[in-house]
């Protein structure tokens, strides 16, 4: 008798468990959905309004980097890039001599 209560018991928490996890699984493909939804939303509504104002390009900041440029590709057109060898010296310790 005692054996079918034991079995009983089982069965009963092996159905509740595949319950649960059917529960758990509804729950999980809902918050999902939420998050999807709310994603997609999020991104339509960038695409509509656009990221925002920005502040427009200052004029001393864009002379700079065209002067870069223009110094870079002097730099880089006449000239090839070489490579030069320093020999790093070391005292007995480790240190930078």
């Amino acid at each position: 008798m005692l054996d079918y209560l034991v079995l009983a018991i089982v069965c009963l928490n092996l159905l509740f468990c595949v319950w649960m996890l059917r529960v758990l699984t509804l729950e999980l493909h809902k918050a999902i959905s939420q998050i999807d939804l709310m994603m997609a939303q999020a991104i339509q509504g960038l695409v509509e309004k656009g990221l925002g104002d920005f502040e427009p390009i200052n004029p001393i900041q864009a002379a700079i980097a065209n002067m870069l440029t223009q110094n870079l590709q002097k730099s880089t057109s006449g000239a090839t890039a070489s490579v030069i060898d320093v020999e790093v010296v070391r005292d007995v310790a480790g240190k930078f001599s």
